[in-house]
């Protein structure tokens, strides 16, 4: 089956947010055609694909800013208002249980994974 040359363009204006009656206007199509082409598994998994690549994308963002904003909050517990302090504190313990937790998550899936391959051998 042929892929419509209006796929991708509409596939990437629903991924960013608009309806796909908005989109149609984007991708230059009629509203059918945008509502037919919503409805077929390349539409589904074009959107799907787009917006794991956004959230990749923001994830690594964070990830190399997270050094920076840890040491930012560190900052602040120096500070001479008791009430960033304490909302720096607040903030760095509140984090810290979540972020163990994801480690634990993680060695325990790796652990798992590694499992896995050894009983495949």
């Amino acid at each position: 089956m042929r892929q419509s040359k209006y796929l991708q363009v509409l596939a990437a204006a629903v991924a960013s947010g608009l309806s796909v009656r908005d989109a149609s206007k984007t991708a230059g199509c009629t509203e059918s055609t945008a509502y037919s082409l919503s409805c077929t598994q390349a539409f589904k998994d074009e959107v799907s694909r787009l917006k794991s690549e956004a959230v990749t994308q923001a994830v690594s963002v964070l990830t190399a800013n997270a050094t920076a904003a840890s040491n930012a909050l560190v900052r602040l517990l120096a500070s001479d208002d008791e009430k960033v302090v304490l909302a720096a504190a607040t903030k760095i313990l509140g984090t810290l249980g979540p972020m163990q937790e994801l480690a634990e998550l993680r060695a325990r899936i790796e652990a798992i994974e590694g499992q896995r391959l050894k009983v495949a051998r």
